[in-house]
């Protein structure tokens, strides 16, 4: 009948389930019940209520009590006593007693006879009415306390239906809570058996808003589908940590909830965070109360506003996940007919609906589900301005009509009705921010825009910080790195936690520029984890640059990818544009031509970035010209230059964000590798005079690498010594050893330069150290040499290697030998061609020889990719 017993008293204690985070409410519950009190133990799905009753009926076994479970069952709610009889309480009726109910009452007091009893009713609310009706019989009659679980929403003097019922006895009640992060990081530790890397166990915590059995679920799925893995530093996330089978886990989450008030849940998913004014407009007070009490929304302060959000954020994920249906459409109708009467919302609406053509299937899904967001943010952005036009409102819209095309207008007409000197300090320290930016990044005029932001931080006290912050930030994108940004951007422990991580992220951004990557990463470990684990900060996006200047390309193209994945996911534009480019840049580095214009083909789907992103942009341009100049498509590389070519700017703070890059590539691309070199040398000479020492680098080292004189090389390594990084480093080790005509050194070398990213540049080092051994008569050398270069190929595999990197030129094969190429590329022998084309063997050897000797190409390897790459 559900009862168990003290057996072996070690061995019980052994089973009992480990609970993090619940030790003070179980001695809370525990001290309770042994004074006969019942407790009520209330939370919501997958809060940890189940394993809550599971410790606390093993303590009370372990000590000799009677223990009786019952369980409700939803599916059996109808079912008068289903829940008492499924427990072995009471039965069949006996023929000497009154009535089935009777007899189920007697049970249970047999039962519980003695004060050492207690009853656990798992699962209340699925419980049908009779057996509580029994429990509750005998505890008035007995006294017998009884331990249930329930979740949030039902008053407390209720039957499991909702009936109103006066005569319940009192019970206490136990909230089972969130956790905080250390204890949710403790439990999953245990679940998944090691610890989760810092930066996982933020995002998973922020998913799963604390409640435990979301958060093991979450780890389970991601482990189960490689979106985490095992390293020496614990368990971490290599892709979103959003999978198709959390589906069940949440619509478990979801099930308690009527028709009404799920659409009113998922209506304030699609909105955002958004004012509670601008709610109630959406949801009627019963549902939204209901939610609150069911703890499915949260209502916070912001300054002067109150926002709701759903909780747990894993819910917004589901709800933009699902796919486009009737549903969706309804639902955005309701928001347009509550919040978009007026003709200019509407206006809004039809701008935003526009969806461009270009990209694969799932590339163009995404953008309906962008634009969708997009459009939905600003019906809401607007209504919440046209109620209260103040700078946070203003701010708010703004951001939005900055992700639809052709809202030029519509900025400057928000920033100009709105008044800068109403509201709070924070909120007008917002609206300051994106007015300077506009000023600077659209109008192109900076001193105006750094004169308002210095006239603003004296009225805004401590929130004038931020100004500061983005006064570095502007001159950094626009101008060049500031002489004196140490003392500005300097960090004090009385900031509001919003400045200081402005001041820190744009402390990163100048870092970053300047190859500095050792501070910057103290920077960004300075940062609150839940913000910089965050795919949306600017602390995230700047950490895979980081990464990749250390030389951990491996670790950086993990990072980028997540990060993109979780911006896809999240519908955040800014956040795809900012991962995807660096993602796009280390695959270029790499050589992997085809997987950056992947890349870039989703990047370039979603239409023109917000012109606040000019810079990624051009960044995307360049990388996108570059990379169709090495696949050997010259149209789109001429037209992604021309693109980029007429852009407001041609320069910018990051490796990628400039027009010399591509212009020298086609300069190398038409046979002129001499002047692309000089165009390199001159551009990086220019850009590491502006404080962009970190593509100023990248560009001197590439020109080096076509051709270098001996006073670039003493400048390279003095300039090299004032930043840090092995990915800058090894890349000039190289070049001193093929100018010293270093064999043993090349050797070497080639296994950091691989590890650094850059493949095709360790199997040209190693071709090298095979033929300067030759030359020097170092036989073994070059055997080893040649040796290493072919296994590198093999542990290649399928990955692309670009051996000709920035030497990449237009090959004049002639017809006959792009002839014998494309039959090579297709897997023939040298015999199996010579049979087809009606030659011998010794003529296609010749076409061969001629054909790597034209390309810069070493084997039939490296020519098989040559030939997909040109044709993919």
């Amino acid at each position: 009948m559900g009862s168990s017993r003290h057996r072996d008293g070690s061995q019980v204690r052994k089973d009992i389930p480990a609970i993090v985070g619940r030790d003070t409410s179980l001695a809370v519950a525990e001290s309770l019940i042994r004074s006969g009190a019942s407790v009520d133990v209330v939370g919501g799905r997958f809060s940890g209520r189940s394993a809550f009753l599971a410790t606390l009926q093993r303590r009370f076994a372990r000590d000799d009590w009677k223990v009786v479970q019952v369980r409700g069952v939803a599916s059996l709610r109808r079912h008068p006593l289903a829940a008492m009889h499924l427990a072995g309480v009471g039965g069949p009726v006996d023929p000497r007693v009154a009535s089935t109910l009777q007899a189920t009452a007697e049970h249970l007091r047999r039962a519980t006879h003695g004060s050492k009893s207690v009853l656990f009713l798992d699962d209340w609310d699925d419980l049908d009415e009779s057996s509580w009706g029994v429990a509750e019989l005998v505890r008035r009659s007995t006294g017998l306390p009884i331990v249930l679980s329930r979740l949030h929403g039902l008053r407390a003097r209720h039957t499991p239906s909702g009936l109103d019922a006066s005569t319940l006895e009192p019970s206490y009640v136990i909230e089972m809570s969130p956790m905080r992060f250390e204890e949710l990081e403790q439990a999953l530790a245990l679940h998944v058996g090691g610890p989760i890397e810092a930066g996982t166990m933020s995002r998973i915590f922020a998913t799963s808003g604390g409640i435990v059995g979301l958060a093991r679920g979450l780890a389970d799925a991601a482990i189960r589908e490689g979106r985490m893995t095992k390293s020496l530093s614990g368990w971490a996330a290599v892709r979103d940590l959003w999978s198709p089978a959390l589906a069940g886990v949440v619509e478990g989450h979801l099930e308690s909830l009527g028709d009404d008030a799920r659409d009113a849940l998922e209506v304030v998913a699609l909105v955002g965070l958004a004012d509670i004014d601008t709610v109630r407009r959406l949801v009627d007070h019963a549902t939204l109360e209901l939610l609150e009490g069911r703890a499915m929304v949260k209502i916070v302060a912001s300054g002067a506003r109150r926002l709701v959000s759903v909780m747990p954020p894993l819910l917004v994920e589901f709800f933009r996940h699902q796919p486009i249906t009737a549903r969706r459409i309804r639902l955005t109708e309701l928001i347009l007919a509550r919040l978009g009467g007026d003709s200019e919302v509407n206006l809004v609406v039809a701008n935003a609906e526009r969806i461009p053509s270009r990209g694969a299937d799932a590339d163009a899904l995404f953008v309906r589900l962008l634009r969708e967001h997009i459009r939905t943010r600003r019906i809401v952005s607007a209504a919440e301005w046209t109620e209260s036009p103040k700078p946070h409102t203003a701010a708010n819209y703004i951001a939005a009509l900055l992700q639809t095309e052709g809202s030029r207008a519509d900025v400057e007409a928000v920033l100009a009705a709105t008044d800068p000197e109403s509201g709070d300090a924070a909120g007008r320290a917002e609206l300051a921010v994106l007015r300077a930016e506009w000023r600077a990044l659209v109008e192109h005029d900076l001193d105006a825009a750094l004169e308002g932001l210095a006239a603003e931080t004296r009225m805004l006290g401590e929130f004038g910080r931020t100004l500061d912050a983005t006064a570095v930030r502007l001159e950094v994108l626009v101008r060049g790195v500031p002489d004196d940004f140490a003392p500005r951007l300097e960090v004090t422990d009385d900031l509001p936690r919003a400045v200081a991580i402005a001041l820190l992220e744009t402390q990163m951004l100048v870092l970053v520029t300047q190859a500095r990557f050792a501070d910057a990463r103290r920077a960004f470990e300075s940062i609150d984890q839940v913000h910089s684990a965050s795919a949306s900060s600017r602390a995230n996006q700047l950490f895979g640059w980081v990464l990749l200047g250390e030389g951990r390309f491996d670790e950086a193209v993990g990072w980028s990818t997540r990060g993109l994945d979780e911006a896809h996911g999240l519908l955040d534009l800014d956040g795809t544009f900012a991962h995807g480019f660096l993602l796009a840049f280390t695959s270029n580095v790499a050589g992997d031509y085809e997987a950056a214009q992947h890349v870039l083909d989703t990047l370039l789907a979603l239409g023109d970035a917000s012109p606040l992103l000019v810079h990624t942009h051009l960044a995307m341009l360049s990388i996108g010209s570059v990379t169709s100049f090495r696949r050997g498509n010259i149209a789109l590389a001429e037209r992604y230059l021309a693109e980029a070519d007429s852009l407001p700017v041609s320069t910018g703070p990051l490796p990628g964000q400039g027009v010399a890059w591509p212009r020298a590539q086609h300069a190398a691309f038409a046979g002129a590798p001499k002047s692309a070199a000089d165009q390199l040398w001159s551009a990086g000479d220019a850009f590491w005079h502006a404080g962009y020492r970190y593509p100023a680098l990248m560009m001197l080292l590439t020109s080096a690498e076509i051709q270098v004189t001996r006073k670039q090389l003493d400048t390279l390594r003095s300039r090299i010594a004032e930043a840090d990084g092995a990915f800058l480093r090894a890349h000039l080790e190289f070049l001193e050893a093929r100018e010293s005509r270093d064999g043993r050194r090349l050797a070497d070398l080639a296994d950091g330069i691989t590890r650094t990213g850059r493949p095709g540049l360790a199997l040209n080092a190693l071709r090298l150290a095979a033929d300067h051994a030759k030359a020097a008569g170092d036989q073994s050398l070059a055997r080893s040499a040649e040796s290493l270069r072919e296994q590198t190929l093999i542990a290649l595999g399928s990955q692309p290697a670009d051996t000709r990197r920035f030497l990449a030129s237009a090959a004049a094969l002639t017809d006959r030998e792009v002839e014998v190429a494309h039959m090579i590329a297709q897997g023939l022998s040298n015999p199996e061609i010579a049979d087809r084309l009606v030659v011998s063997v010794r003529t296609i050897e010749s076409h061969f020889t001629r054909i790597l000797r034209k390309t810069d190409l070493s084997n039939r390897t490296e020519l098989i990719r040559y030939m997909n790459d040109r044709e993919s």
